[in-house]
């Protein structure tokens, strides 16, 4: 599948996609999921990103050396118990993005700032089903850099969640599983999102996780960057440790393993829980 030999560019509105669309996904941890919070407890996340691409994967999915790129992404995440079946959510974001040549552009600044809650259906026998509405507001302003283009309009992610706590192999073992609908606003095409999330406690303090990320537009957008369709398939692997009762950390490495019209990302995700 890699072509790396080729080095032509398909054109200004796909290169133009490919990388608005890496600076607008982040990877993600693992600590937030299907589960709601007691009422009166919360947890707050502080997640750091940092990813590099230098290729992309063209419409048949081909890989080819385009325009590189760096981001370094921090959001931190605040989760609050309103009952035992209603979380509320608030995450702000900080951007960092360096766009290489031919045309060097680079922004510091804020990125999306999300806001809603998670509501749970349904709870029995380690099964929970939930439902998340979480509106995505633009922190970009008036920002001329052509890097950040992609955080310019606001978003609305409309998710069905479902986890399963079990054994496995005589370790506590947790599956989770969302399916979004991902309104976005302005230029982009509207999103369907799938993720999955397997857990594995392997030791009382460390845990396994592998997880999945995937995104699919419906359709092209508008405008000369979102003239085309896509999608991405992303794998993320690291390890949680719980360094006390209160705090856990969390280290991951994401790559995307297969995508059609979207950049190949490879990096590091770290990652703080606090629960209060």
């Amino acid at each position: 599948m890699r072509d790396i030999g080729a080095r032509t560019i398909p054109g200004l509105g796909l290169l133009g996609l490919c990388l608005l669309l890496a600076v607008a996904i982040p990877a993600r941890a693992a600590f937030a999921g299907a589960w709601t919070l007691r009422g009166g407890e919360g947890q707050s996340i502080l997640q750091s990103t940092a990813v590099h691409s230098g290729s992309e994967f063209g419409p048949s999915s081909h890989l080819y050396d385009s325009r590189p790129y760096d981001k370094v992404e921090v959001t931190l995440v605040f989760e609050y118990g309103l009952t035992d079946w209603l979380t509320v959510i608030a995450a702000p974001q900080v951007l960092s993005i360096s766009l290489g040549d031919p045309y060097p552009a680079t922004y510091n600044g804020p990125g999306y700032m999300d806001a809603g809650a998670r509501l749970r259906l349904w709870q029995q026998d380690g099964f929970v089903v939930s439902t998340q509405v979480v509106g995505r507001l633009p922190g970009t302003g008036n920002s001329s850099s052509a890097a950040a283009v992609g955080y310019d309009d606001p978003e609305l992610d409309l998710r069905l969640l479902a986890g399963w706590s079990f054994t496995l192999w005589g370790r506590p073992t947790y599956v989770d599983a969302q399916l979004a609908q991902r309104l976005r606003f302005g230029d982009p095409p509207d999103e369907l999102h799938f993720d999955l999330t397997l857990g594995v406690r392997l030791a009382e303090r460390w845990q396994v996780l592998a997880q999945s990320f995937n995104v699919m537009s419906e359709g092209a957008g508008a405008g000369p960057y979102f003239d085309v369709s896509y999608e991405y398939y992303k794998f993320q692997l690291g390890a949680a440790y719980d360094w006390s009762a209160a705090m856990t950390v969390q280290a991951a490495f994401v790559r995307t393993w297969l995508a059609r019209n979207a950049p190949e990302e490879n990096g590091l995700v770290l990652s703080a829980l606090y629960r209060f």
